[in-house]
């Protein structure tokens, strides 16, 4: 069960027989090989680690891969246990027959991982557990690989062929790598349905970032069941441990068990027969709902917040060369909003981003903001340190914090200090208020105008190390993020109706839809996106004219305008026209709600707003018969409101507001929430009818 393993690998530099595969396709087949520096050292030749695509590694105890019959008690066991695991999960595509996970910490601080794995596979899809793959980095960590295993249901074995143990370079394509980072890689040989796959190995972190910040968890859960999940800490003695249990199932206790012995101490969970879970659509991240354990040495975050804050005023120094720059960008500035806005968006748009890895120094803290600027890239935590050196040079108070993106990384729990993220923002702090930005912009780019960020920030904590604090980033009011439509409509007595389009946005979808547009800057490619956009409405619809506004200008709101028609568009029964407005109905549909009970909750990037302005001009000799009576919807989640009113004999303007002001909803909730969401759906199924003269 490859999906437990969280862990820190690596490489062992000094080996029996090597086969260095090339970029451009040579190999150098040696004895022995080293790493110095850049270079690979062998004894043929030296060369430059980026030319490098694969290491193949051979020990001495490595062979080809080996059958062979084996009547040892462990392969028996796992043969019975496999046997039973299938009776009782006869509909299971795979089972985790054991995973022993032990994270040791020595006295020094170095510390590791040791575990043993064992898989039946009973499908074609879990045949990928059975290649292994983890990153190390240089000079950090050591793996050692004591065996991998095939057992077929007959008892025969086929052993790993250590040969075949790959080290291999990131890929190269269409990105730039500056980080030591390689990978570890096996698969193990003649895998089927029906076979057991096991592998032990051994993960040293001999040289962590910080020796006195250790923290550790599993998932004591996963999509396949599992029959036993193992999971030590083995620390001195004498250490602070805190954990936390998390999701247990009622009336179950999988631990901890505590031991002292020769002046260590260990914390042993045990999870037998566990469930699988089954993951809905827009789920959160697994460890919001799984059972899981947390693990720290932390008793607050006091030690955190000095480590990082060391690392941050180091690097958050006004330069001249920043000061100048800020000074440039502000001068037109009349309010402290203007300011910040323009260092924001000057920020995304300058500073190339370029996922950067490697050591404690640019990993959490990022590099001195003056080399940043001179580069003029750099990852999450590089953009936010020059946006925040850059915001202080104009006498703006500001601090990088550490975030986990709402879709990727499960909720923090403050109470369980250590290291946590996966992104860098910036928060920012005025007279009244302190508000979050995100100067990386999002998924979508650079885009983000002020004072919008990336919904993926949205709803989660922030560590600030500066201020000393860790809280929850909010999730922005609905206004924030509205889109607005304005749709000037008109209906000719042949049923044909014309369209003025006219739609502005505020916040994250603003951003998306930017970006979008900076990167289909072709005019046809423009055009055939504007002509999909309208064919949603109808294949009969023809373009007649469009524009964008403001699309290349990141401090000015985005507008798109549209003009299209679209022929036999109403439905005529005798007498009667049947008419559903254009485009409304088409936004209000919510397929995230189509299952009918949902045991895990709902959950969105953020908050959402919708509002639409129709003016629908008949013809002078039509009567209107039935207008769809006002709407007004709330609950906790979401309100919508909608109304039709008849302006003039032949004019009819309809107005509607849409908000959802939650990012997750509770299972609980989900089921009032689906049938708000069906009501304004529905609501807009109901036609207006028309007399035709």
């Amino acid at each position: 069960m490859k999906r437990y393993i969280v862990c820190f690998l690596v490489i062992a530099v000094v080996c029996f027989g090597v086969k260095v595969e090339l970029h451009n396709g040579e190999e150098i087949i040696c004895k022995e090989v080293k790493f110095s520096g850049n270079y690979l050292i062998s004894t043929r030749d030296s060369v430059d680690r980026s030319n490098i695509k694969t290491i193949i590694f051979e020990t001495e105890a490595s062979s080809k891969a080996v059958n062979k019959n084996v009547n040892d008690s462990d392969v028996q066991n796992l043969l019975k246990t496999a046997r039973e695991a299938e009776k009782n999960y006869p509909d299971a595509k795979g089972v985790n027959l054991s995973y022993d996970l032990v994270h040791i910490l020595n006295d020094d601080g170095s510390r590791g991982y040791t575990y043993r794995f064992a898989f039946l596979i009973l499908s074609e899809l879990r045949k990928d557990v059975a290649t292994f793959r983890a990153r190390f980095e240089e000079g950090e960590n050591e793996i050692k690989v004591h065996y991998g295993r095939v057992i077929k249901p007959s008892g025969r074995v086929i052993e790993l062929d250590h040969s075949q143990i790959r080290i291999e370079s990131p890929p190269r394509e269409d990105i730039v790598f500056f980080g030591k980072e390689k990978w570890v890689t096996f698969t193990l040989p003649e895998v089927e349905v029906g076979d057991i796959i096991e592998y032990s190995s051994e993960n040293i972190f001999f040289n962590p970032w910080n020796r006195g910040i250790f923290k550790s968890g599993l998932l004591l859960a996963d999509e396949d069941p599992s029959v036993s999940l193992k999971f030590t800490i083995d620390v001195p003695e004498d250490e602070y441990i805190k954990w936390k249990n998390y999701n247990f199932p009622d009336g179950v206790d999988y631990g901890p068990q505590i031991d002292t012995l020769d002046g260590r101490k260990t914390y042993m969970w045990l999870a037998e027969n566990v469930k699988p879970y089954v993951k809905e659509p827009n789920a959160p991240p697994t460890g919001d709902f799984a059972p899981k354990v947390a693990v720290t040495n932390q008793e607050d975050w006091e030690a955190i917040f000095d480590w990082y804050r060391d690392f941050q005023t180091e690097r958050i120094k006004v330069t001249p060369r920043i000061q100048a720059l800020s000074d440039s960008l502000t001068k037109e500035a009349e309010t402290e909003a203007e300011k910040i806005s323009s260092i924001y968006h000057w920020t995304q748009q300058n500073i190339r981003y370029i996922s950067i890895k490697g050591a404690a120094g640019s990993g959490v803290s990022g590099h001195p903001a003056e080399f940043t600027l001179e580069r003029g890239f750099g990852d999450c935590t590089d953009k936010s340190i020059l946006f925040t050196t850059l915001l202080t040079a104009s006498g703006i108070d500001a601090a990088p914090v550490y975030v986990g993106t709402n879709r990727s990384v499960a909720m923090l729990d403050p109470e369980v200090p250590g290291y946590y993220g996966n992104h860098c923002i910036t928060e920012v702090f005025l007279a009244d208020t302190n508000l979050y930005l995100d100067a990386t912009g999002s998924s979508s780019g650079g885009y983000s105008r002020y004072p919008s960020f990336s919904a993926t920030d949205h709803g989660v904590y922030a560590v600030n190390a500066l201020k000393r604090k860790v809280e929850l980033v909010p999730v922005p009011l609905p206004e924030a993020q509205t889109r607005h439509y304005n749709l000037d409509v008109e209906i000719d007595k042949e049923g044909t109706l014309f369209v003025k389009y006219k739609s502005e946005y505020e916040g994250t979808y603003e951003t998306g839809l930017r970006y979008y547009w900076n990167y289909y800057t072709r005019e046809e490619d423009r055009r055939l996106t504007f002509e999909k956009m309208i064919k949603r409405e109808s294949p009969n619809a023809e373009l007649i004219d469009y524009k964008l506004v403001n699309v290349g200008e990141i401090d000015k709101q985005l507008s798109l305008e549209i003009t299209y028609r679209i022929p036999e568009y109403v439905k005529f029964t005798g007498p009667v026209a049947i008419i559903n407005l254009p485009e409304v109905g088409r936004r209000l549909v919510f397929d995230e709600v189509s299952l009918e009970k949902r045991n895990l909750p709902l959950m969105y990037y953020s908050s959402d707003g919708i509002q639409h302005h129709i003016n629908l001009t008949l013809p002078e000799d039509w009567n209107i018969d039935f207008l769809p009576p006002e709407i007004n919807l709330s609950t906790d989640e979401v309100s919508y409101q909608a109304s039709y009113v008849q302006e003039s004999e032949n004019n009819i303007r309809f107005e509607d507001r849409f908000e959802r002001s939650y990012r997750i909803i509770e299972p609980a909730r989900y089921q009032d929430y689906r049938n708000t969401l069906k009501r304004i759906t529905g609501y807009h199924e109901k036609p207006v009818l028309v007399q035709v003269n």
